[in-house]
């Protein structure tokens, strides 16, 4: 996918083919005539239709914006701050970055969320509660150069030849292998490097079976250009491209190890609460180099599967944590009728804990991340920096190894 400088020109251009009654399709075809080139039909619709805020005032949506705007050397718009006032009757209703820009009539393609700080108080009245909530955002034009999550993911396949290796079992007994909260951009690779080593003594044993558990907060930042996690909450600044270089080397290093010494390799993906959208995307990744391994990629909030005889549920672990077990039995109800053993795997909290919760073992798992600012200043700084990995045989665990 080449990437093209859109100039005034050319997205004069496409508006004005807009105004005409062409779609982005069309528009499409129509530059490829003029200019003999074909332009991306997202960027196409992404300069079809340029819109500015406008205030909501009607009755109805009970919707008020107060914009202040910041203009840079070139005369445009460089910054636009405002203060948002929605009523919300009789319920709280969570909203998306998206949400708010189509609320404020900004295109989602065209500007993007820097910050939002949301206020909520309640007024009673015969009726019942109605809320009252305030957002002051802040919001930025998307550069012309700004690649978005898609373009990230189509780079990554397009430059990506897959790999494949002979697989050869040497064991019946299978083998887990829990990442939970790298963190990466606070890790670094020589954080990790000891720890892998370790472990690939462990691999090498050779295994049937090897199941890889992403389980969450691969990534720092759920941004590229600023540090936050996926609800905007602001953190220490990190180099987020040697982020996905360290990530990018680790897995290369795992995985390749993992298809050596068995015969069939599973991925398995739960979103974490600082970086889920980026997760999604790095698991693309591994699924177009490595064919041979099996990438289940969600951003599910809980899934589970079946290893032979042993039931495994996996949890980011900061949504719902006391109620797993009852969780794992309503939602995956076949999982668990077929298990002889059953475990929950899970991370968030950068400390081990291991409870017996009425037959289900409870994995609570550590990080090797190093503790961080938000930590050391908080006294977060006494858990073991350790990665582990988990033998089953058909039915149950039968060794735990601490790298």
């Amino acid at each position: 996918m080449g990437y093209t400088k859109w100039t005034d020109e050319l997205k004069k251009r496409v508006q004005e083919l807009s105004e005409q009654g062409l779609d982005s399709r069309n528009i499409v075809e129509k530059l490829y005539e003029e200019t003999g080139v074909y332009y991306a039909q997202r960027s196409v619709q992404r300069y079809a239709s340029v819109k500015t805020p406008q205030n909501h005032n009607s009755e109805n949506d009970h919707f008020s914006i107060e914009p202040k705007y910041s203009y840079g050397s070139d005369g445009k718009v460089d910054d636009i701050k405002i203060t948002a006032k929605y009523l919300l009757l009789n319920e709280q209703t969570q909203k998306t970055p998206e949400d708010i820009l189509e609320y404020l009539n900004l295109d989602v393609n065209e500007w993007r969320i820097v910050s939002a700080i949301p206020n909520q108080w309640t007024t009673p009245t015969d009726n019942g509660p109605k809320w009252n909530f305030q957002l002051k955002v802040n919001v930025k034009p998307k550069s012309d150069d700004e690649l978005t999550f898609e373009d990230i993911t189509e780079i990554l396949k397009q430059e990506i030849e897959p790999y494949t290796v002979k697989q050869v079992a040497h064991s019946a007994h299978n083998l887990v292998i829990p990442l939970p909260d790298l963190h990466f951009g606070v890790t670094k690779r020589q954080d990790v490097q000891n720890h892998l080593d370790r472990m690939l003594d462990v691999i090498n044993k050779g295994y049937k079976t090897i199941v890889i558990e992403q389980l969450g907060d691969l990534f720092h930042s759920s941004q590229m250009w600023s540090s936050q996690t996926l609800k905007s909450t602001i953190l220490q600044d990190v180099d987020m491209v040697a982020a996905w270089n360290d990530a990018k080397w680790l897995f290369d290093v795992l995985v390749t190890a993992t298809l050596k010494n068995s015969t069939k390799v599973y991925v398995k993906q739960m979103a974490g609460n600082h970086s889920g959208n980026m997760e999604f995307a790095f698991m693309e990744y591994l699924q177009a180099k490595y064919p041979q391994v099996v990438v289940h990629n969600n951003i599910k909030f809980r899934d589970a599967y079946l290893l032979d005889n042993v039931g495994i549920m996996l949890a980011h672990g900061d949504l719902a944590p006391k109620n797993l077990p009852m969780l794992f039995a309503n939602e995956f109800g076949g999982v668990w009728s077929l298990s002889h053993s059953r475990e929950i795997h899970k991370g968030h909290f950068h400390k081990e804990k291991i409870v017996d919760e009425g037959g289900v073992i409870s994995r609570q798992l550590g990080t090797v991340k190093p503790n961080d600012n938000y930590e050391i200043m908080n006294g977060w700084t006494l858990s073991k920096k350790e990665l582990y990995a988990l033998e089953y045989d058909s039915d149950k665990l039968v060794a735990e190894w601490h790298v």
